[in-house]
């Protein structure tokens, strides 16, 4: 009777973590993200806090790690088959990816660019800095001046050049996650399927 008791304890636990997850909003703060590849600038160092909350306030899980935490991890993960991934995504996919309904409450962006051509150059930075006051007022989560910043500048050294710092909190659903993820997962059982029966075409008259 008491392994009843205790086994229905367990369960009731894991439904209640679910439930608190489900409801949860991950939060994701980039704090001093430093990169460069300058003489004076070489190594990296920053800090990356990943926590769930609950209404965005109430932090009820949380882990943080810093560059060198996250260099052994990455040196951990296997390589990714980069072709495969621009084989299976498609422009419609992007679509999709709103579905996040993702949200970023600091976005504070200092970055130096340069590559070898000053034409080059001159239209990556005009690039970026229009992508971006594009795109992210609609991520932003509540308009604060101090909160958003960002300046692109160029270096023409003909060289390729970079110095990127960065602070940058991102703030997504649980509940808004898993339904991508079950979107994906059913659109690749659908071309899984698509691709099997366009093989078969080929041959469904070959003994006519």
């Amino acid at each position: 009777m008491i392994l009843v008791f205790i086994l229905f304890g367990i369960i009731v636990f894991l439904v209640f973590i679910l439930f608190l997850i489900l409801i949860s909003t991950l939060k994701i703060e980039i704090k001093n993200l430093n990169l460069s590849n300058m003489e004076e600038d070489k190594k990296a160092n920053y800090i990356i806090k990943i926590s769930l909350n609950l209404f965005n306030n109430i932090k009820w899980l949380w882990i943080s790690l810093n560059s060198k935490k996250i260099n052994k991890l990455i040196s951990k993960i296997p390589k990714i088959d980069i072709k495969k991934i621009e084989s299976d995504f498609k422009v419609k996919d992007i679509k999709v990816l709103k579905k996040l309904h993702t949200k970023i409450s600091t976005f504070k962006l200092n970055a130096i660019l340069g590559l070898e051509s000053p034409i080059t150059t001159a239209f990556l930075i005009a690039f970026l800095s229009s992508s971006i006051s594009i795109i992210l007022p609609h991520l932003m989560k509540k308009w604060n001046k101090e909160n958003y910043e960002y300046s692109i500048l160029p270096i023409y050294n003909n060289q390729n050049l970079y110095k990127i710092k960065l602070n940058c909190i991102i703030e997504l659903k649980i509940v808004h996650i898993i339904n991508v993820i079950y979107i994906f997962i059913k659109k690749g059982k659908s071309d899984k399927n698509e691709r099997t029966a366009s093989n078969r075409k080929p041959y469904a008259y070959s003994h006519e």
